[in-house]
């Protein structure tokens, strides 16, 4: 059997490589690339408000107790 997918767990998630995204029609290519960037900033977004909650709370200017006793 040498289609891909064949054999494998059906369980495992994994993420398509780059060559079969390239293949795909523009729209969808675009609408692809919207979406990992889209994750991307998100993360960077995520990372950096957490960054500022734990020097906020070394520091003490920031009491995250506070919010969450609310």
């Amino acid at each position: 059997m040498s289609a891909p997918g064949i054999g494998k767990d059906p369980r495992q998630l994994s993420l398509p490589d780059f060559s079969s995204v390239s293949r795909l029609p523009k729209p969808l290519k675009a609408l692809v690339y919207l979406v990992m960037l889209a994750l991307l900033t998100t993360a960077g977004v995520s990372a950096l408000l957490a960054t500022t909650v734990i020097i906020g709370q070394l520091t003490g200017s920031f009491d995250i107790t506070m919010f969450i006793g609310r």
